[in-house]
């Protein structure tokens, strides 16, 4: 068996054993014998110095899914320490120490939504200018906005008094913005409950989609509540 055999025959039963009957090792396979014996000997170069390394394709809900506990079993095969003893500064005396305990240290992929960009936030002059037809700040007034897919974060979160908050209170409810608005000043804080239990309030755009309607023939039935 030929050095390049056995290199394939190795770098093929580690990629299988990640995702055991995936297809990744018969696209590994293909680009590997598609290769010259040049073209492969430069790959395991850039392999060996890290200059590149190999991707897991494991589409979402997939059957062949990775595992943990298989992970460090193979990375213990592979003779590679994932848990490392770290070296942390105090930041008040300056003093390096070493931890008690290895934690894991790995490579991970980070991926921003482009709806969170710093750039696209801005600071409103003062909260006076309000469209009339949504009820919600305008012009110099208006600040950052929240987008759905990040409302559909927050609500997996379980964070629904958050998302009340911004698509009620501060997103056309003038009654409630005020209301929480008069508490902040006079207590400091301020409850939604509390404000909800003083009566139904509704956002300015819910009146006008219900005028449009109206305007159009058609019944918005509970819109209007």
């Amino acid at each position: 068996m030929t050095p390049r055999e056995k290199a394939t025959n190795e770098l093929l039963y580690f990629i299988d054993q990640f995702a055991p009957g995936s297809n990744n090792r018969d696209i590994y396979e293909k680009r590997l014998n598609n290769l010259t014996n040049a073209e492969f000997g430069e790959l395991m170069d850039r392999l060996a110095s890290g200059e590149e390394v190999l991707a897991l394709f494991i589409p979402n809900l997939s059957e062949h899914q990775l595992n943990l506990k298989r992970n460090l079993k193979i990375a213990k095969q592979l003779g590679v320490e994932l848990f490392e003893h770290l070296y942390l500064t105090d930041p008040q005396t300056g003093q390096v120490y070493k931890t008690p305990i290895r934690h894991l240290v790995v490579d991970l992929p980070l991926r921003r939504q482009v709806q969170m960009l710093y750039k696209k936030m801005s600071v409103p002059e003062h909260n006076q200018a309000v469209d009339e037809r949504s009820g919600q700040a305008t012009g110099p007034s208006k600040g950052a906005r929240i987008s759905y897919p990040e409302l559909q974060v927050n609500a997996a979160k379980g964070l629904d008094n958050m998302v009340l908050e911004l698509i009620k209170y501060r997103g056309g409810d003038e009654k409630a913005y005020n209301a929480m608005n008069r508490s902040i000043l006079e207590t400091g804080d301020a409850s939604l409950e509390e404000i909800n239990a003083r009566g139904p309030t509704t956002v300015k755009a819910t009146q006008t989609l219900s005028v449009f309607l109206k305007s159009m023939h058609l019944d918005p039935g509970s819109l209007d509540n």
